[in-house]
């Protein structure tokens, strides 16, 4: 499976409020197809209590191929009326299951954008990050789900990618992640990441509904 990802910024002069509840009804991927499964992560309004995050919304489409999610980003019209044109990312990530736990009806979502280290050789970031990283993050009690998101290869080779990849972990609820904060095996995966990521990972926390 292939994933494209959008990240995007609200649009300059909506509130948070205005625009959770506008981006619920909105869907812009009726005109795409071959849309395997479409989902919609909205940043949590707790997240915006120390200033605006890095991003308000991501949105995750599931294609069968890396053919046919470029396709689509060929074809789609990512600018919304709801989005700051200049603020969206584009991706085409192929997901690698690093912990695949249960998820509830409920649970909260957090994105953390990846970039590697600019003098680290890009198969050896992507085996560092899947086979020394992941397993090691995926110790983390709370953590029910963990999915890295890194680039699918024709797109990666292009030289268009804003970023190196996503980290996504499913979690109960925020007190779920403050809890996983707690163990001694968060503070070694927080230590290894300096040994293959480039400065701080921004993050966001979020709410997801499934489109398609």
């Amino acid at each position: 499976m292939i994933t494209l990802i959008r990240c995007a910024k609200r649009a300059s002069g909506l509130d948070v409020a205005d625009f959770h509840a506008r981006a619920q009804e909105a869907s812009d991927w009726s005109g795409l197809t071959d849309v395997l499964a479409a989902r919609q992560a909205l940043t949590l309004v707790g997240g915006y209590r120390r200033g605006e995050p890095v991003y308000d919304v991501i949105d995750e489409l599931d294609f069968a191929s890396e053919a046919e999610a470029t396709a689509a980003l060929k074809a789609g019209t990512w600018p919304h009326e709801l989005l700051d044109p200049a603020s969206i990312a584009l991706l085409i990530t192929e997901p690698h299951v690093a912990k695949d736990g249960p998820v509830g009806a409920t649970y909260v979502k957090n994105y953390e954008v990846v970039t590697k280290l600019p003098e680290m050789d890009r198969a050896e970031f992507d085996r560092y990050w899947i086979e020394v990283h992941g397993p090691l993050a995926a110790q983390i009690p709370t953590i029910r789900r963990y999915v890295q998101a890194h680039l699918a290869p024709a797109f990666r080779d292009g030289g268009e990618a804003p970023f190196d990849g996503l980290a996504i972990t499913c979690w109960d609820d925020v007190n779920a992640m403050r809890e996983g904060t707690t163990y001694p095996v968060y503070e070694l995966t927080r230590a290894d990441e300096a040994n293959f990521l480039d400065g701080e990972l921004p993050f966001v926390i979020t709410t997801e509904k499934v489109l398609v």
